[in-house]
């Protein structure tokens, strides 16, 4: 799988943000025939065309206008007959984070983090109308860079996120815990950090500082699902991450996440996707 990291130095000077047009593209890696991944977090805004992106063996149509939002290392493979009118925005995210002070902020989002509901937001002609406003701010701004174009990016950008996640909270019908619950929002953060080697609602508990029937609570309000269920989907998706993205055996991938024996992961595997781990692989693939 080919894997593209941010060039941080297009512009001369470090700079952790960009936005272009998908024909600027050299190739267009939406036209690519191979699976993809990049270390960034994108944000595709489509105008106009349609076309399907294949997230972990299942296409997600889309129709523009619309809004397709990847974090970093999701592995993709694009169906299009036509490539799209469409504007990207990537970013690293430490350029959000360092200038907020706030390590949870990406987390925040539901559309970056919400495992219930598709990373992507259909919408009307006049809200793609005020992100095209924002979006060509973000673009002039990029094209003309001054001493104090880091500011205004971070500021252009922060306000495009927080318009997404709007719409996005609207369009799904999202009740808002996410945002606002700060213990929910650290233990996502926990389970990213530490979900290879910690994999019980005790051991999370007691990261946070509450007892397990708090944990259990704020699951239920925020993703209605119980702590074990969460911390089970985390782990399922860093295995399948590893599966697509690494060249480790099936073996090896287990005892990285601390399973006592691989036959113990290909059992936890199969039982939530119904494929051995290998044919996860192989089928992805193919």
């Amino acid at each position: 799988m080919i894997k593209f990291d941010f060039h941080k130095y297009k512009y001369g000077k470090e700079l952790l943000v960009d936005c272009f047009h998908l024909s600027e593209i050299p190739g267009r890696s939406i036209s690519m025939k191979e699976i993809h991944a990049t270390s960034f977090y994108e944000m595709f805004f489509f105008m106009e065309g349609s076309g399907s992106v294949v997230l972990e063996g299942k296409p997600l149509h889309f129709q523009a206008p619309a809004v397709l939002l990847l974090p970093p290392a999701v592995p993709r493979k694009w169906q299009v007959k036509k490539p799209p009118e469409c504007m990207l925005v990537i970013f690293e995210g430490e350029f959000m984070e360092t200038f907020l002070k706030d390590q949870l902020f990406l987390h925040r989002l539901y559309y970056f983090n919400n495992i219930d509901t598709p990373p992507l937001l259909p919408l009307e002609g006049k809200s793609m109308d005020q992100f095209q406003t924002l979006l060509a701010g973000i673009k002039q701004e990029i094209g003309c860079l001054a001493e104090d174009s880091q500011q205004l990016l971070r500021a252009y950008l922060y306000q495009l996120l927080i318009m997404v996640n709007r719409s996005y909270s609207v369009y799904y019908k999202l009740k808002g815990h996410l945002y606002k619950n700060t213990e929910i929002l650290k233990f996502r953060g926990l389970l990213k950090q530490h979900i290879r080697e910690k994999q019980s609602v005790k051991e999370y508990a007691e990261l946070l500082g509450i007892n397990r029937n708090r944990l259990n609570q704020l699951t239920q309000e925020a993703f209605g699902k119980p702590a074990t269920v969460v911390i089970r989907n985390e782990l399922l998706q860093a295995c399948k991450n590893e599966l697509l993205t690494g060249n480790k055996t099936i073996a090896e991938i287990s005892y990285d996440f601390n399973f006592s024996a691989p036959s113990n992961f290909i059992r936890f595997f199969k039982s939530l996707t119904n494929v051995s781990p290998a044919a996860y692989r192989q089928e992805y693939a193919n």
